[in-house]
């Protein structure tokens, strides 16, 4: 670099400097937000290239292949599955958090930030699989209260919960039926009451 283009940089530094800092210093959410938005362009063009190219996607943890399986497949499909599959994804991800955790228990304090962010990912899809089975589970219940003939397609495999709730489903057994659907489902007693009125 030549003298002459130094001498240039240095008094364009000097002389614009200090406007350049104020400016920033004024509006520095907006380059944080425009610094922000290229690096998620940038981000988002990665993993584009990721996604077109097997190699690189044959690469990925398995764990984090799985975490995009649920992401995209299972989680927007939860209200079609059964009981005996949201069951599967229930143990599967929570077998995930597990090793998640031991992993965090291993590795270094760097990396804890790392995994507690990806058990905050499997946990809110933990949450949605739970959240699915408590309302599938109570509106199979309150269809088999009101209707004893019928037949729960959601319970395939889990026919003995079924036999269960009908052995309850007498007037004598109310009290019991009510807490037996508190239990598999964790709603309200009272709520249940309402819904599940007492046979006359």
């Amino acid at each position: 670099m030549s003298k002459k283009s130094t001498e240039l940089i240095v008094n364009g530094v000097k002389k614009y400097g200090p406007t350049v800092g104020k400016l920033a210093l004024k509006h520095n959410k907006e380059i944080m937000g425009a610094l922000g938005s290229i690096n998620l362009k940038k981000r988002l063009k990665n993993t584009d290239d990721s996604e077109q190219s097997p190699k690189q996607a044959k690469n990925k943890h398995p764990r984090k292949q799985r975490y995009q399986y649920y992401l995209t497949e299972v989680t927007p499909t939860l209200d079609t599955r059964n009981r005996d599959e949201l069951f599967q994804y229930r143990l599967e991800v929570e077998q995930c958090i597990q090793q998640i955790k031991m992993e965090q228990a291993q590795d270094i304090v760097i990396k804890k930030q790392i995994h507690e962010g990806r058990i905050r990912e499997w946990e809110s899809i933990l949450s949605h699989i739970v959240s699915q089975m408590t309302i599938k589970d109570y509106m199979e219940y309150l269809r088999l209260f009101n209707n004893p003939e019928y037949q729960s397609d959601y319970f395939t495999g889990f026919e003995g919960d079924v036999e269960k709730f009908k052995k309850l489903n007498t007037v004598e057994q109310y009290d019991a039926l009510v807490q037996y659907v508190h239990e598999k489902t964790m709603i309200d007693i009272e709520q249940i009451k309402r819904e599940f009125s007492a046979p006359v």
